[in-house]
């Protein structure tokens, strides 16, 4: 998957990937990184995953064989995200 497809299918969540840095505690650079696929990050391919729904292996595959993602509608703890877009 194109890494402006990934940002694409954050944004349309109402996040972005500044918020999404600031609820990791990282840094914006970091999450885009791994959205490039330029680093590997599991913890933040999952919050990726878990916001935008986009298994695993459709936005990097072969990448993250290590995780799957939870369905949908459990994705909750992630609401806040949304409200600090």
């Amino acid at each position: 998957m194109h890494p402006e497809d990934i940002k694409a299918s954050i944004r349309k969540t109402g996040a972005t990937a500044s918020s999404l840095a600031r609820s990791l505690g990282i840094s914006h650079v970091a999450v885009g990184a791994v959205i490039r696929g330029r680093t590997k990050s599991v913890r933040v391919a999952r919050r990726i995953c878990e916001l935008t729904g986009i298994a695993p292996e459709t936005a990097w595959p072969g990448r993250y064989p290590e995780f799957r993602i939870h369905p949908v509608g459990q994705r909750r703890h992630l609401d806040h995200l949304q409200e600090a877009a």
